[in-house]
């Protein structure tokens, strides 16, 4: 099927969508339009518009849905992506720090620029070169505008072709340190696990999943209501059970279920529920004084306050209470 939709102008979308059914002020529509763009407002609008019998998504907004709310929606989104950023940039900056640390601990920092180090990485010094190395024609190393980077090239870089670790990790991005811990031995990564009280596993699962995350967060990508295909591995019931807690309206409070099977907190592990909760797990162990967990009830308290569903947040009923956030 070929694509026929037409460039439209902002005045030409503004009447499009009031034509549908959208409750706006003209000019306050077509200022949001070019600010934002119609292709991404459009994830905002998309839960007010109308479904026939069949469950069939139609062009037309439920009656008596207006600018504000879809506005809402939209703001909500992004100071939710603001503070997921800030959680998971102080795991990120943890993780570099005990990885420079344990594999520069009793080695040289160089020994790492060698395609024997991790020999079942592919590519693996290539790749490195990719993250802080810029070379000429020629091959010789060029200035990259990082600042320490080019003094260290600049003052012993016809000794070394590559930087100590701990400059080299500093510039990579979370992904490739992400592989970094999953190719470092074994009593390196139970090291590090060890640090957040986890298993090595379940933390690899997790970086990777906050990495996916991250990138949208940066990249200013819907997060509300997304389900995220790589889905972090919760931990097993004898490595954390309080991710299998039940809530029980009887006596008001989270309780561990008679039986377990599987994790019934969240029902799906890719939603951003789920990732608020990672976050609040290792930020125990990274930023242990940090407000970050008022902030986001505040922020979650005062968007519920005006008619946000948190629901779609994937967070559970009374999540606030439960053992893992408290």
């Amino acid at each position: 099927m070929q694509y026929s939709k037409p460039h439209l102008s902002y005045e030409q979308q503004a009447e499009l969508l009031l034509s549908r059914g959208l409750v706006a002020e003209r000019e306050l529509l077509i200022q949001r339009l070019k600010n934002v763009g119609y292709y991404r407002l459009s994830a905002y609008w998309h839960p007010f518009r109308v479904r026939d019998a069949a469950g069939n998504v139609l062009p037309d907004l439920i009656p008596g849905t207006t600018l504000d709310k879809v506005w809402l929606l939209y703001r909500f989104d992004r100071d939710l992506r603001l503070l997921i950023l800030d959680a998971i940039e102080r795991i990120e900056v943890a993780l570099r720090s005990l990885l420079a640390n344990f594999h520069t601990k009793g080695q040289s920092p160089f020994a790492y620029a060698s395609a024997s180090y991790f020999p079942h990485w592919r590519d693996y010094l290539q790749k490195w070169e990719r993250v802080h190395i810029k070379r000429d024609k020629k091959g010789q190393i060029m200035q990259r505008g990082i600042e320490f980077l080019d003094h260290f090239f600049t003052k012993y870089g016809d000794s070394h072709d590559y930087p100590p670790l701990w400059m080299s990790i500093a510039l990579a991005e979370m992904g490739f340190v992400a592989y970094f811990y999953d190719y470092s031995d074994k009593s390196c990564r139970r090291s590090i696990a060890r640090e957040w009280q986890m298993k090595p596993a379940t933390l690899s699962s997790w970086l990777h999943a906050l990495n996916i995350v991250r990138n949208d967060c940066a990249h200013h990508a819907r997060v509300r209501n997304k389900v995220y295909y790589l889905k972090p591995h919760l931990p097993a019931y004898s490595e954390d059970r309080n991710w299998y807690f039940v809530y029980s309206s009887h006596i008001g409070k989270w309780i561990v279920p008679s039986s377990v099977s599987h994790s019934s907190l969240f029902v799906n592990p890719g939603s951003a529920g789920c990732i608020l909760f990672m976050c609040r797990r290792m930020l125990r162990f990274v930023a242990p004084t940090s407000q970050w967990p008022s902030r986001v009830e505040n922020m979650l308290h005062a968007y519920a306050s005006q008619g946000v569903d948190l629901s779609k947040t994937g967070l559970p009923q009374f999540w606030e209470s439960h053992p893992l956030w408290k």
